[in-house]
């Protein structure tokens, strides 16, 4: 948990220096870039854990949504781009915004690291970056 709030910090105040599709806006619109990344950087940081990617999905309104499961328990760092929420999920056993998107995949975070549509290299720096950023994060945890 203490390490996902990191990552959070460093996305939140760092979003015009990762490269990564619509973080200038981060917590909007960046759930799928923030929860890969972060799953990325949890499964290397904690290899015995079970890291999965949820893509949901409400088809009513075709809308999405993604967040990650570890070891049972929900993680959703871009939770708060809802108006129903002021703060990002983490380790929660339930999921509050299960009501409103249906889960329609679930997948290892490795493979969806692994295809996700970003070119290998800028994949290599993103994680670089992130990295020096986190080191370098001056958090009370």
């Amino acid at each position: 948990m203490i390490f996902s709030k990191r990552v959070r910090a460093v996305f939140q105040n760092d979003r015009d220096k990762i490269d990564l599709p619509f973080f200038s806006g981060f917590p909007k619109n960046s759930c799928r870039g923030a929860s890969i990344f972060l799953g990325y950087l949890l499964n290397a940081r904690f290899p015995d854990s079970m890291v999965e990617l949820i893509h949901g999905s409400n088809r009513y309104k075709n809308e999405h949504h993604y967040w990650l499961e570890v070891d049972g328990y929900i993680f959703d760092i871009t939770a708060d781009q809802f108006d129903q929420f002021s703060s990002p999920i983490y380790a929660s056993l339930a999921n509050p915004l299960q009501a409103y998107f249906s889960v329609i995949e679930r997948s290892c975070v490795t493979k969806s690291y692994m295809g996700y549509a970003l070119e290998e290299t800028l994949k290599s720096d993103i994680l670089r970056n992130l990295n020096v950023l986190l080191s370098s994060c001056k958090m009370p945890f």
